[in-house]
């Protein structure tokens, strides 16, 4: 898709015209690209929130980034899981799933922390 370009001048920066955004409508009925932009974000999500907890050399602030980003993501995971009755809250999860570190998996895991 080409993108239309304003210049101001020789020197400046050029900028994509403002009414040809590419950002799909509000309202879109198509949960396919709906689908794909969510994975992407949650994609994002994950190598964003392991590169900020390894970007530090010592353990010892890399475990604090951990701990942080636990700190945030856990609540939103646990309200959804809740919201759609995956999880009990107190340890139980729906058929398929394992409770652990106080969120439902489809995995076993090992609580060892």
């Amino acid at each position: 898709m080409a993108i239309k370009k304003q210049i101001t001048d020789k020197n400046s920066k050029t900028k994509p015209d403002a009414s040809e955004k590419t950002s799909r409508p509000k309202n879109s009925s198509d949960f396919s690209k709906t689908y794909i932009e969510l994975r992407t974000v949650l994609d994002a999500l994950e190598i964003t929130a392991l590169r900020y907890c390894l970007m530090e050399k010592g353990e010892a602030d890399r475990i604090k980034h951990a701990e942080k980003m636990i700190k945030k993501l856990k609540p939103i995971v646990q309200k959804y899981q809740t919201k759609m009755q995956m999880s009990g809250g107190g340890g139980g999860c729906c058929e398929g799933f394992f409770y652990c570190h106080g969120v439902c998996v489809p995995y076993p895991c090992n609580q060892g922390r």
